[in-house]
């Protein structure tokens, strides 16, 4: 699929910043929704999700090189139909989209469906959301658990959120203009 620079932008600011404002709406209608515990920790818990993104982008990085077999749907869709839908970006459309996506999925699953229908029901929502193949289901259902674990262990969605923009900014450079094909592109 591919979209043109202009239309990939406009879509992801619908998407991810309709989820922004949509997160701090219901942010300020429920009660309970912490997005940031302390203003204090906001550099650490930076750092921290910096640290964070590491481990997902690393097995994004090899299954992308060298799947496992059961994983060998999730690399033909990665390098066939992102790697395409991406093609006509800059780099600083990666980073608004990445900054766009970390924050909109994870102030709407961390912050707000994390603490109205649990951890389970929020990272389910995100992998079906997120459904490319059952392949990526499972990758992005285990992502979204990750993030949650730390939501609640750093108590805000600071860290996920950094996690997030830091992946998805590593996977999508990586794929743009790092990967090369070899003639082994499925």
């Amino acid at each position: 699929m591919q979209l043109s620079r202009r239309n990939l932008l406009t879509l992801a600011l619908l998407t991810e910043g309709g989820l922004i404002a949509l997160s701090i709406g219901a942010g300020n209608f429920f009660e309970n929704i912490v997005f940031i515990s302390s203003h204090e920790t906001i550099l650490r818990d930076f750092l921290f999700g910096l640290v964070f993104s590491l481990v997902p982008l690393a097995l994004f990085v090899s299954f992308c090189l060298k799947p496992p077999a059961f994983l060998s749907s999730f690399r033909d869709v990665i390098l066939r139909d992102v790697r395409q839908l991406f093609a006509g970006t800059k780099a600083v459309d990666l980073v608004v989209i990445s900054l766009l996506a970390g924050l909109g999925e994870e102030l709407m699953f961390r912050g707000v469906l994390q603490a109205k229908i649990g951890i389970v029901w929020s990272s389910l929502i995100f992998g079906l959301l997120h459904f490319l193949t059952p392949a990526y289901f499972i990758f992005a259902t285990a992502m979204s658990f990750y993030l949650a674990e730390l939501c609640i262990y750093f108590n805000g969605v600071t860290v996920p959120v950094t996690a997030h923009f830091a992946y998805d900014l590593g996977a999508l450079i990586y794929l743009r203009y790092i990967y090369k094909d070899g003639g082994s592109s499925p």
